[in-house]
């Protein structure tokens, strides 16, 4: 009687590589191993593109090649990861401070913010929101900021109140230029900031209409295009000469008293 046949088995496929699915392991090949600073990227990049709306864990997952226990394993939840990817794209603002008076050494970091926001404008929500920021506030910065109000001969209770002016100033100029409309049809809200603003009465309002064809879309809350398109440039800069005058001022105040 024959031998019966042998039946070869068929080898046992390789064991998967942990929150990560097989079909993007090749495309992920050569690249470094996942860890912090690469979730961070990603999800900088991700809110760049998408905006932080539809920002969501599994969509980042998805862009590492990885599950989202993955990212879980190296950022405990949603918002210690947004907290970090504030950090990360402002974290340059104080890396070259200039040499000279604090009130140049100020203006610069001013200055620095903004254009890191305006990099990435899809922030400017998040970094309103005071409880994110302080999640991940800039060391390097506030030592900047302090050692700038020191020279400007501020102490005590009134430094404290000069460091909450400079701060207040550096995240609020910049977050209301860069604020986006509201969620819907882009051109029903434009029409409807239109009608508004045109629908003001120049007869009972006679100062505000006087003035309205120079306010009209160049100003905050009478405009209907965000800071990224149509930057507020001159009054950005009105407003550090404003600031660090007003600094000046009360710090002399403040001695003669």
């Amino acid at each position: 009687m024959p031998a019966a046949p042998r039946i070869r088995k068929k080898p046992e496929p390789p064991p998967r590589t942990p929150g990560r699915p097989r079909k993007q392991a090749a495309a992920l090949a050569g690249q470094p191993a996942l860890g912090p600073e690469r979730i961070l990227q990603a999800a900088l990049a991700l809110i760049d593109a998408r905006g932080l709306a539809a920002f969501n864990i599994r969509e980042l997952a998805s862009t590492l090649g990885v599950f989202p226990a993955a990212v879980y394993w190296h950022v405990p939840n949603r918002d210690a990861l947004l907290s970090g990817v504030i950090a990360l794209a402002l974290r340059d603002v104080a890396a070259e401070s200039p040499a000279g008076s604090w009130q140049a050494r100020l203006r610069a970091l001013l200055q620095a913010f903004r254009a890191a926001l305006r990099r990435h404008p899809q922030l400017a929500p998040l970094v309103a929101n005071e409880l994110a920021y302080n999640a991940a506030f800039d060391a390097p910065l506030l030592d900047q900021v302090v050692a700038a109000l020191e020279d400007a001969r501020f102490e005590g209770d009134a430094l404290v109140d000069a460091f909450n002016v400079v701060i207040a100033a550096m995240c609020g100029f910049a977050t209301l230029e860069l604020s986006t409309a509201p969620a819907g049809p882009s051109g029903e809200w434009e029409a409807a900031c239109r009608a508004q603003i045109d629908a003001v009465d120049r007869e009972r309002l006679p100062h505000l209409g006087r003035h309205l064809g120079d306010l009209r879309n160049r100003a905050f809350l009478l405009r209907w295009s965000g800071g990224e398109a149509q930057p507020l440039d001159s009054g950005f800069e009105a407003w550090i000469d404003v600031l660090l005058r007003g600094l000046e001022s009360r710090s002399r105040a403040l001695r003669r008293a």
